[in-house]
């Protein structure tokens, strides 16, 4: 089991990084925030003690960067960025990772509005020798002060195994889902080089979560809001709490999603028939 059960810890303890996916209609069931909603998404995820912010691609960077600004509210925010620089709109494809180069911390900061980024997360690129120099580069940016920790996406406790271990890595990130356990090893795996983890994709970008709950609904005869407020609530704490993950990346394009979020991670880990429950929707 990963984290210490949460339940009246406080909101400032919460586990929770609301995902840069909650910025863009990409990689998702609802449609992308406007501004004033990016912000209100922010501010209320701030308020519920939720402070780490996940900024995948370069559009969550620019939103949440303006969101920040219209706040200012940037010094109470843990920023996570990652290797993505293809800037798209609505409908386009959200391209690939590419290896960081010379200027990409800048362009990253400008984009978000800060001089510096807590959390620099590695995507490996196919190339070694690229892969090899944005190593080096993002170990530049930690030792000058402007990134706070480096992190690295992995799939696998085989992958990790192939990552040197002169980079100083203090987080793996990889997905864990109820319907998606094939990074189930990697977490203790990264405790082993002595970093910690963060999971993605509780809901598998939604379109998992769909599928459980026109299964819960179906089984129970239930409505399908009663039935998405159930299946939300055990994924969300199964990857969270069996993943062995220290915190967990979760998209929540509307504000009411959150307080529903926190809520889970106060209940803590799943009980035996909550488990049940969860694998028979899996296997329906």
């Amino acid at each position: 089991m990963c984290c210490e059960v949460y339940k009246g810890s406080g909101p400032a303890q919460l586990p929770l990084v609301l995902g840069g996916h909650s910025f863009i209609e990409q990689l998702g069931n609802d449609p992308a925030p406007s501004p004033e909603g990016a912000a209100e998404l922010v501010e209320r995820c701030l308020d519920a003690g939720i402070t780490w912010f996940d900024t995948t691609y370069q559009p969550e960077r620019v939103a949440l960067g303006a969101a920040l600004a219209r706040l200012g509210r940037r010094p109470e925010a843990h920023l996570i960025a990652w290797n993505f620089f293809e800037a798209f709109g609505p409908g386009d494809e959200v391209g690939d990772a590419a290896a960081y180069e010379a200027h990409s911390l800048d362009q990253i900061c400008e984009e978000l509005g800060t001089d510096r980024v807590e959390l620099l997360v590695v995507h490996p690129v196919e190339d070694a020798a690229a892969q090899r120099r944005q190593e080096e580069l993002a170990g530049t940016w930690l030792a000058e002060g402007r990134v706070g920790e480096l992190g690295l996406w992995a799939f696998s406790a085989t992958e990790l195994r192939t990552v040197r271990r002169d980079v100083p890595y203090a987080w793996i990130v990889a997905p864990f889902n109820a319907a998606d356990r094939a990074a189930a090893d990697v977490f203790p795996a990264a405790r082993g080089r002595g970093a910690r983890g963060i999971a993605t994709s509780p809901f598998g970008r939604g379109w998992d979560l769909e599928r459980l709950v026109a299964a819960a609904s179906t089984q129970g005869g239930s409505s399908t809001a009663d039935a998405a407020a159930e299946v939300a609530d055990l994924m969300l704490r199964f990857s969270l709490f069996e993943s062995s993950a220290d915190r967990l990346v979760v998209s929540m394009r509307r504000p009411r999603w959150i307080p529903a979020n926190v809520a889970s991670v106060e209940r803590g880990p799943l009980n035996a028939t909550e488990r049940e429950r969860l694998t028979n929707l899996i296997s329906s």
